[in-house]
């Protein structure tokens, strides 16, 4: 047949393709790791495992060293890496009211970093995005000593359209089909953007280099100026249908609650998140931070450990409802109320087990994010590697 050495050389490439991604991909997920052990952890030939590497060292893709440890042949193991110093990806986070920019190195360290206040007026994506657009445009004229790859990862709150990288909703910016992707490539034609969700960014970092790696299944529950969560499943996270998995905040607690800023009433972020928390305990105190109502806890202040107390409730019965929903091997709590003091920490590690049923008792870890603000910024850089690394691989 005319075709059949040009069939061959296509399934040949693609199989090379499919051996060099299974291989990058332990690799990164290891950080480092022997080419014995990659051999073992993919089942491929060693031979095969020590061509393809060969090559990726050759186009500075691996880096490889021995260590000081002798293996039991006598020889020190030699171990492999992604290239630290050329394989740099940008990412960027935007809150309400700071810009985060940042280059994460493929074991998830910060090479640069910058925060920028939001400007006054109003929140509106016809302002804010080109203004984010000229933001990391400097931020990545700053970064030519680091040479980041020209993929950005962008993380935002709300629910994205991964394909088309659109904004589909954001209670938090109160914006809706904003097209995040076609915008930045507009301003910045010689990037490429990756983009996702805040939470399930900082659930990647926190897999990949934080405080849940190595566990298959686990829930990522953010705390903050929303209440979100994100689900890993088998190693992998659970988007559900058109990305919106996870999306707790929403979840009505009463119907007879407050309106919330989706439009309906009594959702577990009217009581939970950051803004309400401290709307609620200034009606007492006016003008009280979160820092000063820790401080009023600590002193045993009666308003203030029953407010701090009745927080925790509603954190532990969102811990219950994710429990109970994918049990998991462990639950991460995260987010702007979990950073500011150990407080909040210290009452649900406390309590949060009386809200579970007994049949859920011990079957998980409640465990908190290792990484704080930057995490979202290492999760969009590892999303941006992913990329990187599969169009390295063909």
């Amino acid at each position: 047949m005319p075709h059949t050495a040009n069939t061959r050389k296509a399934d040949r490439e693609r199989i090379q393709s499919f051996h060099t991604k299974r291989i990058l991909s332990e690799i990164q997920t290891a950080g480092e790791i022997s080419r014995g052990q990659v051999a073992q952890r993919t089942g491929m030939n060693i031979m095969t495992v020590g061509r393809i590497v060969e090559d990726l060292i050759s186009r500075g893709i691996l880096q490889e060293r021995g260590t000081e440890a002798a293996s039991q042949a006598g020889r020190p193991p030699r171990l492999l890496s992604l290239d630290s110093d050329r394989l740099l990806c940008a990412s960027l986070f935007l809150d309400r009211d700071i810009l985060h920019l940042g280059v994460v190195d493929p074991v998830g360290q910060m090479r640069a970093y910058e925060a920028l206040p939001v400007p006054e007026g109003d929140f509106l994506p016809e302002w804010i995005m080109p203004w984010m657009a000229d933001c990391l445009s400097r931020f990545l004229e700053q970064q030519q000593g680091l040479h980041p790859c020209h993929t950005v990862g962008v993380v935002v709150p709300g629910i994205l359209d991964i394909g088309k990288g659109e904004m589909v909703f954001s209670a938090n910016f109160q914006w809706g089909s904003v097209p995040l992707l076609a915008q930045l490539q507009k301003r910045l034609p010689g990037y490429e953007f990756i983009v996702e969700n805040d939470v399930k960014a900082v659930a990647v970092a926190e897999h990949q280099f934080g405080n849940i790696k190595g566990f298959q299944n686990v829930v990522a529950l953010n705390i903050g100026d929303g209440i979100g969560a994100a689900v890993i499943l088998n190693g992998e996270i659970y988007r559900g249908k058109d990305n919106m998995a996870g999306e707790i905040g929403h979840v009505i607690l009463s119907p007879a609650g407050k309106i919330c800023e989706c439009g309906k009433v009594g959702c577990l972020q009217t009581y939970l998140s950051q803004r309400t928390v401290l709307a609620e305990a200034r009606a007492v105190y006016p003008d009280i931070t979160l820092a000063k109502l820790h401080e009023l806890y600590r002193q045993g202040e009666p308003f203030a450990s029953a407010f701090m107390n009745l927080v925790a409730e509603y954190v532990s019965i969102a811990i219950n409802l994710l429990a109970n929903a994918y049990a998991p091997e462990v639950v991460l709590l995260c987010g702007s109320m979990m950073r500011q003091g150990s407080v909040l920490p210290e009452i649900v590690s406390s309590i949060y087990q009386e809200k579970l049923n007994q049949y859920m008792k011990d079957t998980f870890q409640l465990r908190f994010e290792r990484f704080g603000i930057t995490g979202h910024l290492v999760g969009g850089g590892v999303l941006a590697m992913r990329q990187v690394l599969q169009q390295l691989c063909g």
